[in-house]
């Protein structure tokens, strides 16, 4: 979302010091589109390594804020919105869909494309395992990539 931000471009490539590292397109199974509502959650549930976890990724602490996808949106802030997929399993208790549904909306309002897909009776790692969720999975990230692969050849 904020991929020329300074801070995200400290360390350059010796062997291609001005490449451009933005995406075109992202295509996301359970997304941690809110890690400080995902750490309440761990709390909720007692999952104290997940919540260390968490105080290890952002230290300092208050960058759990900062860098948080969906306060970003709440912010207003500047960002760049490429067009995502996020494949969320309808009982996740780790990434809870109500949250993905929140960002899934706030990204839409910001003006960003979002295509959210609910995967009925499917837990967090769901896509660990063959079968029909899986396969559904799969076809539509192959279809996602498709679609924008072509939008990028058209813009050319």
């Amino acid at each position: 979302m904020r991929p020329h931000d300074p801070r995200y471009n400290a360390h350059k490539l010796a062997e291609a010091p001005n490449i451009d590292a933005a995406v075109a397109y992202v295509a996301t199974r359970s997304p941690v589109s809110n890690p400080y509502e995902r750490y309440l959650n761990a709390e909720r549930l007692g999952r104290a390594e997940m919540m260390q976890n968490s105080k290890k990724y952002f230290n300092p602490w208050e960058t759990i804020h900062e860098a948080n996808p969906q306060e970003i949106l709440d912010r207003g802030e500047k960002v760049i919105l490429p067009p995502l997929l996020i494949m969320q399993g309808e009982l996740d208790d780790n990434v809870r869909p109500a949250v993905q549904e929140k960002f899934a909306n706030s990204y839409r309002a910001a003006g960003g494309e979002c295509q959210y897909e609910l995967f009925a009776g499917c837990e967090h790692l769901w896509i660990d395992e063959p079968g029909p969720m899986t396969d559904r999975a799969h076809e539509m990230v192959k279809n996602f990539i498709a679609k924008h692969l072509r939008a990028q050849k058209l813009a050319a």
